[in-house]
């Protein structure tokens, strides 16, 4: 959690910002009978109720925007979210303050810190369509159709992603190759789902001819995808994942020991579980609150996201709080018992299998599960079973059925969940 003592004071002079220049954020404090000079110690922020998507969705712009602050700004940047969970969510803010939070993200991880001094970030990115700001899914669309005001190549990506026809994967291939990044910003299901295409045709390694790096967002990788990743770029170039949510940039990045550490410089970040702070090891969702953000501030914005953090500091010896993630809320599965069980504790047991590529834990109601999963081979009898028998101990049910599919859909968006909830599942 952001308490100390400086932090706490940015965020208070925050809230005095939106309380005084954002009308929605007035009402909201003035609602819950709270003003800035209530705010005298941490806990007083429990005051402010948290945000949430829709509020901001419902008041864009000008119940969102600060006051003196227009959308005609040339150098604010419109973000827009997924619309995994709804309508979209348009965000905006400065260039140059995206640009900020994404170096200090990368300044966690030396390995990437070769992008600060190259002349520029030539990003390519690849992910589900509804995460970038072009058509993508567009077949007859050319590369300068799809290159970003900021010269990012955003690849061709179909809406469901395991039915992406080869001519697709292929032209994707093509066009990564001739733009040769130096950044590679891509969704690890995407990213693996392409790499195994090319396997299939004998290209094993990522050719690129320059130093190159890979950042993997949007969704949580698992121990399977990050390793395909891992083989098909190679030990020369580094893939870690970060943290990246359209309503702030960049809000963190896996160091060089594979520590996920949030960005407490650009941010005050709390946890919070049942609605008190959430301690050391326990499951809790993060809020964010931006600091020194002068076009659209967020207060206690929740998030989504569930978080454990670590007891001790991470021995990268970073200041940034390190962290285990979760996953999302609306992906928690419930175990019998009534225990919340989290992605990462399933991808923790599922781990790396040479059968599997691609899998999603669907819970069908209180007590049945059933794990459908993609890979080149069928498991024999045996492997089939012992992993069956971990998913029923780890959910606290004998009723959980491993099938080996040649299909899995992926969400309205284009990601793809390793894990859907009973109320997804049964959609």
């Amino acid at each position: 959690m952001s308490d100390a003592p400086t932090a706490f004071a940015e965020a208070v002079h925050e809230v005095a910002y939106a309380y005084f220049a954002v009308p929605f954020f007035r009402r909201h404090m003035d609602d819950a009978g709270c003003a800035p000079t209530d705010l005298r110690r941490p806990s007083d922020l429990e005051r402010i109720p948290p945000t949430v998507k829709a509020q901001y969705r419902s008041n864009f712009p000008h119940g969102v925007l600060a006051a003196g602050h227009g959308l005609d700004d040339p150098m604010l940047r419109r973000l827009q979210s997924s619309g995994t969970e709804g309508d979209r969510l348009l965000s905006v803010t400065y260039v140059f303050t995206l640009a900020e939070r994404m170096a200090t993200s990368l300044q966690m991880n030396p390995r990437y810190r070769f992008l600060s001094e190259a002349s520029a970030i030539k990003t390519c990115r690849f992910a589900a369509p509804n995460c970038s700001d072009v058509e993508c899914a567009n077949p007859n669309s050319t590369m300068q159709d799809r290159t970003l005001p900021d010269g990012t190549l955003v690849l061709p990506v179909y809406h469901d992603l395991l039915t992406t026809p080869d001519a697709m994967l292929e032209q994707a291939a093509a066009e990564m190759s001739e733009y040769d990044p130096n950044l590679f910003y891509v969704d690890p299901v995407h990213m693996t789902w392409l790499a195994a295409h090319l396997a299939r045709r004998g290209v094993q390694r990522w050719p690129g001819k320059r130093q190159a790096a890979v950042i993997l967002s949007y969704t949580m990788p698992t121990h399977g995808t990050r390793r395909r990743i891992e083989a098909f770029f190679g030990p020369g170039v580094p893939v870690a994942g970060a943290l990246a949510m359209s309503e702030f940039g960049y809000l963190g990045m896996e160091c060089q020991e594979g520590t996920l550490h949030l960005n407490t410089t650009d941010f005050y970040l709390e946890f919070v579980r049942d609605g008190q702070p959430g301690g050391p090891g326990e499951l809790a969702e993060l809020y964010v609150t931006t600091l020194r953000e002068r076009v659209s501030p967020k207060i206690r914005y929740r998030t989504g996201d569930f978080y454990r953090r670590h007891h001790t500091p991470c021995r990268c010896g970073s200041a940034h709080p390190a962290v285990t993630y979760e996953g999302r809320r609306k992906n928690l599965l419930t175990a019998g018992g009534g225990r919340r069980v989290t992605p990462r504790e399933v991808d923790d047991v599922i781990g790396v299998r040479s059968w599997i590529d691609l899998y999603q834990l669907s819970q069908l109601d209180a007590d049945r599960f059933v794990l459908r999963f993609v890979g080149e081979r069928s498991p024999d009898a045996r492997e089939e079973e012992s992993l069956r028998g971990q998913l029923a101990d780890l959910l606290a049910s004998s009723n959980v059925r491993c099938v080996h599919a040649s299909y899995i859909a992926s969400e309205r968006g284009g990601k793809f969940s390793a894990c859907k909830g009973p109320d997804e599942a049964a959609t």
